[in-house]
């Protein structure tokens, strides 16, 4: 009957079981909200496990949600960043990020196995939150009526809520039926390849190995070279390993690689150095079992949402992996999300699909305040090492060891965008620091009090001057690089 119907509590299907959507079980279990969560695959953990950059905004949603104790075993510090010659092994720069960051921040950068970073997400839910993880459910279409919605698997069942969050990744299956409904077209058939909204120029060798013979934990190198770099991270209990090659043209074509084309890149650029006198070829050998191979894309998408859906992380925006702030993102967005659902559901515990709209817009538009950004320093970040031009090379291996350009980089363009992600608003934060160098513009509200939106602090005329500032700096260093380009090339 309609009426009972009206009264079914308010329920959103997740679809996607990865880094994501974990955190979101932990913030919707935190916030007494019904889900479930929908993965393809058998298991949630990846078969081939890379790194995982955590940064400080994700540290204080941790600290929220009591995961901090439990993540430390996992957590790997760098305290030493090596900006190398990839074809020599010459060192260009040395930095400490991590006491830049956490003098900045409060808390540092941390390093994690991907596969263990979702081991302690997964084992952390209360039994309750696990049994709402459904595996081996392949989203096929997805349905949105005046009241609700519905998302079909292929393996016949179906799953009815309130709202679709779409958590499924670069080649999301909740983007292509949300795009083809609001063109009023059926879903696209999943047996032809669909466009991609990412654009590919990278593509990654990578590697876990034991910490190699007379190397020390906690460094990050990084060699540098034309249209390719390596890295190298050495944790406390292994390594990761990366080749980064430029494809000789961008695409936005899906690309399957075989263990041929893995043999091709050892082969190419075996010679090459990802530590001071320890190649390619040589970290390689210590590879326990197969190394992978996967497209590198960037690049964002227009819309987020569509009536009762709305996407967050890789489905609508995807970050070069050398600055690490895709998995991060992606909690932002649950985070301003979850912020404004409970706002709603308090005042509204049946909204209908106009206010959902309404509050989905808005979420929308908040995040992609900052996208621009995020974007950019994702994309500088991987150039400064695969140089794909003159000025590529000449910043990172003459004007960046000349300027300190890393700190200005952490401290003026870095540090501003950081200090403006957002809390859960409900829930204490006990680890936070009180004297930062780079406060916080939003804060967790008081039990009790009754506010629109989170507490927030006003940003200083210092700090607007020291933004100011940098900009000034990095411009006039982009300035000298230009007076450098005919002398040194």
């Amino acid at each position: 009957m309609p009426a009972a119907q009206a009264q079914e509590p308010f329920r959103a299907i997740i679809v996607g079981g990865g880094l994501v959507a974990l955190t979101a079980a932990h913030v919707f279990t935190k916030a007494g909200s019904d889900f479930v969560i929908l993965e393809r695959h058998e298991n949630l953990l990846p078969e081939i496990g890379s790194l995982l950059n955590i940064w400080p905004p994700t540290f204080r949603i941790l600290d929220q949600l009591g995961l901090l104790d439990a993540m430390q075993p996992v957590l790997n510090v760098v305290n030493r960043g090596i900006s190398m010659s990839a074809e020599t092994g010459a060192i260009f720069t040395q930095i400490d990020p991590d006491a830049i960051i956490t003098q900045h921040h409060g808390y540092g950068v941390r390093i994690a196995h991907r596969p263990h970073y979702i081991e302690v997400l997964y084992q952390t839910l209360p039994d309750s939150a696990k049994e709402r993880i459904k595996v081996k459910k392949h989203v096929i279409n997805v349905n949105v009526s005046d009241d609700g919605v519905s998302v079909e698997c292929a393996d016949g069942t179906v799953e009815k809520g309130s709202i679709i969050i779409g958590a499924d990744g670069v080649h999301s299956r909740v983007r292509q039926c949300m795009e083809a409904l609001a063109k009023g077209n059926p879903p696209p058939d999943r047996s032809q390849p669909s466009k991609s909204p990412y654009v590919t120029t990278f593509r990654m060798l990578f590697g876990n190995i034991p910490v190699p013979p007379g190397l020390e934990p906690g460094f990050n190198y990084e060699g540098a070279a034309e249209r390719v770099s390596t890295q190298l991270i050495t944790g406390k209990s292994q390594a990761w390993l990366g080749v980064y090659e430029a494809l000789d043209k961008p695409t936005s074509e899906r690309i399957r690689y075989t263990n041929e084309d893995k043999e091709k890149i050892l082969e190419k650029w075996g010679h090459l150095y990802v530590a001071p006198g320890l190649t390619v070829r040589e970290a390689f050998a210590l590879q326990v079992g197969s190394p992978g191979l996967i497209s590198l894309e960037e690049g964002h998408v227009d819309k987020w949402t569509w009536k009762r859906i709305v996407l967050v992380g890789d489905a609508v925006r995807k970050l070069e992996p050398h600055a690490g702030l895709g998995y991060n993102s992606g909690v932002i967005d649950i985070t301003v999300l979850a912020n404004k659902l409970r706002r709603l559901l308090r005042n509204d515990p049946s909204p209908t699909t106009e206010t959902l709209e309404a509050m989905f817009a808005e979420y929308q538009s908040e995040r992609k305040k900052d996208e621009p950004k995020i974007d950019s320093m994702s994309r500088r970040r991987a150039r400064m090492t695969a140089w794909l031009s003159p000025m590529n090379k000449i910043v990172a291996k003459y004007i960046a060891p000349r300027t300190n350009l890393a700190y200005y980089s952490m401290r003026y363009i870095m540090a501003p965008v950081v200090s403006r992600v957002p809390v859960l608003e409900w829930l204490e934060e006990k680890s936070l620091p009180e004297t930062l160098q780079v406060p916080y513009l939003y804060h967790p509200v008081p039990e009790g009090m009754e506010l629109e939106g989170p507490a927030r602090r006003p940003v200083s005329s210092r700090s607007s001057f020291s933004i100011y500032a940098g900009t000034m700096v990095l411009a006039a260093l982009a300035a000298v690089g230009v007076q450098y380009y005919r002398r040194l090339l």
